[in-house]
């Protein structure tokens, strides 16, 4: 994973340590990106003129977008860091940010918001309940609750390794029972990252879209496709109000095309390690077949002292058979008899050949 301009960002804001628990909008990560941006912009459209909360706000970013269009939008996270950072870079008169849980949001009234969003962030509670319990108490009667979390089932099927923060992820069904329990009228939607193909009226104005569906087959793309979508996020709009739901689909565009921006530059890199990884091999192999070629110089010196040591004991076993040696065994023992170790005669020898010795030194 990238970070983008991530020196620039400590440097003006207070830091916000990536850790995976929450996004930050310089971490270069296309798809994630997407998911989170899409998410808040979908619910800007109903944020125009109203009173918002964003609980579980995070660095920040969300809020920001939705206090485009919103009258007041209050970001409440249980992370201090966080709080500074976004109050710091996020600079909005009608914006603001302030600790607080999902559970008590301090110093607001009941019924005081027209619409709260909590975007991925109901998972990373046990206690749902009592989230729910405050977003009925905050918002007005004919408010709107928009609320994202993963898909257990699907989420778990492309994340096994899951998500250390997640303390309860949820089934659909579980989703459902809960928004139900606290809300007269909820819609579900589905989110999820696909490959496409845009076709737009570049003249009209009109803005409808006839969705289309292809796959993949066996052997070859099919179209057209009755293959359902399985989300991995689920979105669901909760309110006491049945004109307060009536959002249909939304699509994202990305107009830089990170994606395969990403996708070329993790090619790109990919080559390069292969290239560095082959100049290794190349360096390796020439390492090799100099040792190689050393350990042969060593064992030709190896044989050469072989032959060296053999002709020396060919030489020594001829001097050990020959009669000058048997004379010369036989002067010893004569000596050692005649003038044994440590006698008196023994010294007085050394002492009579003692000039004889120097002079040949």
């Amino acid at each position: 994973m990238q970070h983008a301009a991530l020196d620039s960002i400590v440097e003006q804001f207070p830091a916000l340590e990536w850790t995976g628990e929450r996004y930050l909008p310089w971490i270069r990560n296309a798809t994630m990106s997407y998911e989170h941006l899409h998410r808040y912009g979908f619910a800007a459209q109903f944020a125009k003129g109203k009173r918002v909360l964003d609980l579980g706000s995070g660095e920040g970013y969300g809020a920001n977008i939705l206090a485009r269009t919103a009258s007041y939008v209050l970001g409440v996270d249980i992370d201090p860091a966080c709080i500074q950072h976004a109050s710091f870079k996020y600079n909005r008169r009608n914006l603001s940010f302030e600790i607080g849980t999902f559970a008590r949001v301090p110093d607001q009234p009941d019924h005081s918001f027209d619409l709260i969003v909590c975007f991925e962030a109901i998972e990373h509670t046990t206690d749902q309940i009592s989230l729910l319990s405050e977003v009925k108490r905050l918002l007005k009667s004919d408010g709107l609750f928009i609320v994202s979390t993963p898909d257990k089932t699907a989420y778990r099927k492309e994340t096994p390794e899951g998500n250390p923060f997640h303390l309860r992820e949820l089934e659909l069904a579980e989703f459902q029972q809960l928004l139900t329990s606290y809300f007269r009228e909820t819609n579900l939607l589905g989110q999820r990252i696909f490959p496409a193909s845009s076709i737009w009226p570049l003249q009209a104005d009109s803005i409808s879209v006839n969705e289309l569906s292809a796959k993949q087959g066996e052997n070859e793309f099919e179209y057209p496709s009755d293959e359902k979508r399985t989300p991995i996020y689920i979105i669901g709009l909760a309110s006491d109000s049945r004109d307060a739901i009536g959002a249909t689909g939304s699509v994202l565009i990305d107009s830089s095309m990170e994606l395969m921006n990403e996708t070329g530059h993790t090619i790109h890199e990919l080559a390069r390690k292969i290239e560095e990884s082959n100049e290794a091999i190349d360096y390796l192999r020439q390492e090799n077949n100099w040792h190689l070629e050393k350990i042969d110089t060593l064992n030709e010196t190896v044989e050469d002292l072989k032959e060296c040591i053999n002709a020396t004991n060919v030489e020594i076993e001829a001097i050990y058979s020959s009669r000058s040696w048997a004379a010369v065994r036989q002067w010893c023992r004569f000596r050692d008899f005649v003038f044994p170790a440590g006698s008196l005669r023994h010294r007085f020898l050394q002492w009579l050949l003692a000039p004889k010795l120097q002079a040949r030194s």
